[in-house]
């Protein structure tokens, strides 16, 4: 009896499995393909920046033997207006992007130090540490953020339209362009600056004195280690 009730239960959840995979494939089949880009008109194939990128994510580009000494910033903007997607890569300041990739590291090494600390003094959680700072914290990343890094380079920009449709339903279609825009600064310039930033937003009795005072010196050293891993 009890094998009996074990075998249909089995039965049952690869019933339940077997319903869910025919759910998960009975949806429109949606397919990308690329219309154009920047290098149609000229005969210019899609350089390997931007295939990494889109394929792996910025990470991946940063991990190229022609940026080891340098930081990448990429932005990327898309819209159904061409002229629109356009004028925004021409526009685009590298700052509000390196601005948001600091905040992803510096608040990331902060929390495991802040962790770090916890363990080492006993705290009953790592939660209560972080609540204790966090005040302190966004203090200090609201000033590193705000601060203007010099330094950054236009290397590169590219645009792309792609359409993406029901292969089924030949109605069923949107098209869109998406503009790309790289920039690069030396990696000793930028640690040079936020370590810096880093000195000089935290007071000397801040209970993240010395927790900060230590990241700059490590970033002066050893640089933004998680830079581009967001």
């Amino acid at each position: 009896m009890k094998i009996s009730k074990f075998l249909t239960a089995a039965i049952f959840i690869i019933a339940i499995i077997a319903l869910i995979g025919c759910a998960s494939t009975s949806g429109p089949k949606v397919r990308v393909v690329e219309l154009e880009n920047k290098g149609t008109g000229i005969g210019v194939s899609t350089p390997d920046w931007i295939k990494l990128y889109t394929a792996q994510g910025i990470a991946k580009v940063q991990e190229q033997s022609q940026y080891k000494d340098k930081y990448c910033i990429i932005g990327e903007e898309s819209g159904v207006n061409k002229q629109f997607v356009l004028a925004w890569a021409d526009n685009f300041s590298a700052q509000q992007r390196i601005g948001a990739m600091l905040r992803t590291t510096i608040v990331s090494e902060y929390q495991a130090r802040v962790q770090g600390a916890a363990e080492t003094s006993g705290s009953a959680t790592t939660s209560v540490a972080e609540g204790i700072y966090r005040q302190e914290i966004d203090s200090v990343i609201n000033s590193i953020i705000n601060v203007s890094y010099s330094g950054a380079q236009r290397d590169a920009d590219w645009w792309s339209l792609r359409r993406r449709y029901d292969p089924d339903n030949s109605e069923a279609y949107s098209d869109e362009y998406t503009a790309y825009v790289l920039y690069t600064i030396p990696k000793a310039e930028l640690n040079r600056q936020v370590a810096r930033a880093l000195e000089t937003s935290v007071a000397s009795d801040s209970a993240l004195y010395d927790i900060t005072i230590e990241m700059a010196r490590v970033i002066l050293q050893n640089g933004l280690t998680s830079w581009g891993n967001e």
